[in-house]
């Protein structure tokens, strides 16, 4: 049977929920970014990192690349958790750069969660001044947006039942 362990790096805990939902689903280890060391990543067939986009980059997502040789021959799945505003070309831009090192990872845009109150300051600036796509004539600011649900992590479950290793 093959190991799996989920490596998350959240900011405002949409990427955990979903994180979480996953490990529950396929009896994964389940680790927060700063709990886990690439040495621990041998003893896994697969490892998934899911992590928030901020500005087109995905946090934490430096883990994934710096180990990359590391972790070459195993499956690698990488979710990240975005209101869909950028393509995945854009991301393939902003964060794996040549893409051909990158080749054997499989992609998944999950939708999450935006609550404008809840933002940090440096956040709320960024939004109501227009760092990045994310501006306020882009999305209501009083409109609390709910997108994380149990069911958005369904195409990954279907691609690892049909991808076992």
């Amino acid at each position: 049977m093959s190991k799996t362990v989920i490596i998350y790096k959240t900011k405002y805990n949409t990427t955990k929920k979903y994180a979480g939902w996953l490990a529950i689903k396929i009896d994964a280890d389940l680790y927060e970014i700063s709990d886990i060391r690439s040495n621990d990543l041998k003893k896994y067939d697969t490892i998934i990192f899911g992590g928030a986009i901020e500005n087109g980059y995905i946090k934490g997502i430096e883990f994934i690349k710096d180990n990359m040789e590391k972790i070459k021959d195993k499956q690698i799945i990488v979710f990240y958790v975005g209101l869909g505003i950028y393509t995945l070309d854009e991301i393939m831009a902003f964060n794996f750069l040549p893409t051909y090192r990158y080749k054997n990872i499989k992609f998944f845009e999950l939708m999450g969660d935006f609550d404008y109150k809840n933002l940090s300051f440096i956040d709320k600036l960024r939004v109501k001044f227009g760092s990045g796509k994310i501006t306020s004539d882009l999305i209501d600011l009083n409109k609390n947006i709910k997108n994380a649900k149990k069911e958005n992590i369904k195409p990954i479950l279907r691609f690892l039942e049909s991808n076992k290793v």
